[in-house]
């Protein structure tokens, strides 16, 4: 048995505390954690509680690297199971402990609680993103979507949603046609096409636009 002889705020993050045992440093644990288990100097701790604890504050800790991670932008399960694991590989070759993987199933599963992971919300934010930043079509949102992780029915489910992909190749190939205004006809509709097919817009929808411009606009 140990006796929590301090609780004290820390210096850089006064959101997270350094828990004291029986006047030495255990653990650094954050609000949640301090006040769901009633973390206060007096209270008296067996061993199997001391591991719950122990636990606990490993995925509070890593939940502070969520927070800095996805104000950057939101991410797929899978970004951040991958995160994990290069953490954890760094952390082997340097000789530190890793990063175990039922303390980051269970990160996981509170980012999932908190909301913060969401496959469904994720795939429709990074296909409404990259439509109004590149232009991209289905057959590449596609391709990027299982990069990220995402399973075969959220992408049909999102990418199935209402979309004018001829306006959205069309919008994509503004640009490059002022560009290439001076180039011959043939030319001009061969690098469009290719255009629009790498942007990942499908085959008899490029075709139809290239024939419609028939001529350099």
């Amino acid at each position: 048995m140990s006796k929590i002889t301090s609780v004290e705020p820390q210096k850089k993050n006064p959101h997270r505390f350094n828990i004291y045992l029986d006047s030495e440093f255990a653990f650094g644990a954050d609000e949640d954690l301090v006040v769901d288990h009633r973390l206060v100097a007096g209270k008296v701790i067996d061993q199997t509680e001391l591991e719950k604890l122990l636990f606990e504050a490993e995925v509070g800790k890593l939940m502070e690297r969520m927070y800095r991670l996805f104000n950057i932008r939101q991410r797929s399960e899978k970004e951040v199971r991958d995160y994990f694991r290069v953490k954890s590989q760094e952390s082997r070759v340097k000789g530190k402990e890793e990063i175990s993987q039922l303390v980051i199933d269970a990160v996981i599963e509170t980012l999932k609680k908190k909301g913060m992971v969401n496959d469904l919300e994720f795939a429709k934010a990074w296909v409404q993103a990259r439509r109004k930043s590149k232009q991209k079509g289905n057959k590449i949102l596609k391709v990027e979507l299982y990069q990220k992780g995402i399973a075969k029915e959220i992408t049909d489910e999102v990418l199935g949603g209402e979309s004018n992909q001829e306006e959205l190749a069309k919008l994509a190939l503004e640009k490059k046609m002022r560009v290439w205004k001076n180039l011959p006809t043939q030319e001009f509709k061969k690098k469009a096409f290719e255009f629009l097919m790498r942007r990942g817009f499908e085959y008899e929808l490029v075709k139809e636009i290239v024939e419609k411009i028939g001529k350099k606009g």
